[in-house]
This record gives structure tokens, C-alpha cells and sequence, in this order.
């Protein structure tokens, strides 16, 4: 009997998940939350924190594409701002429209997402 190729089916079960809702996962085990340390109560229920997909970029690249190049190891370490995404760093070394979907005004739910009620 022949083995299962479990990246094969990663790859599937991710590719399932995206064409089926992006977004449908709030937060997966080993993604992170960035809680907006400027943001009121308030606009936090209409602009909620971002998530980071860890486990969708593990699936394209290995730790060091990001690790210690764009992002420190830890948590919270690395100051995270749209400010300096703009200037395409952070995220937006890879998020420019090319590489990936630009970190631009129109893609903001792809980042921060809300639980759905």
C-alpha cells in the first residue's frame, strides 16, 4: 500500500480553505494576533487587530524569508506600522502587488479580520 503525501494534502486542505472563504479561519493554531496598540475599544470592533497566517506562508517559504531579515523570532519585538509598510518594509517587502496582494487600502480584510456572528 502506498504512503500518503502529506504535503500533498496540506496543500489541499489549504487550497480548499482559500477557495471556499477567505478569512474563514479567524485564527488558526500558530498564526498571530498584532493588537493595535494605538486603537481604542471602540474602533477596534470596526478595525480589529491583524491576523498573520503563519501556516499559509510556512506552506510557500521556509523561516528564513522572513526570520531575522523582516521580523525578530519573538513576538512583539519587531515595531509593526503601516508607515513602515508603505516605505516596503515589514510585510510589504513581499505584500507590493507582485510578489503578493499590495498591503493597500483595498486589501485591509485580508489582514484584519472580523469574527463572523
Amino acid at each position: 500500500m502506498k504512503k500518503p503525501n502529506y504535503i500533498v494534502m496540506l496543500l489541499l486542505g489549504c487550497s480548499v480553505l482559500l477557495i471556499i472563504k477567505p478569512g474563514f479561519c479567524q485564527q488558526a493554531p500558530g498564526d498571530l494576533q498584532y493588537d493595535r496598540k494605538d486603537a481604542d475599544p471602540e474602533k477596534l470592533e470596526t478595525f480589529p487587530p491583524s491576523i498573520f497566517q503563519h501556516w499559509i506562508h510556512r506552506v510557500r517559504y521556509r523561516c528564513d524569508a522572513c526570520h531575522d531579515t523582516l521580523f525578530k523570532m519573538k513576538l512583539g519585538v519587531t515595531p509593526i506600522s503601516h508607515d513602515l509598510m508603505d516605505k516596503g518594509k515589514l510585510c510589504s517587502a513581499c505584500h507590493n502587488g507582485q510578489i503578493a496582494f499590495d498591503a493597500g487600502f483595498k486589501n485591509c480584510n485580508r489582514c484584519h479580520v472580523t469574527e463572523e456572528k
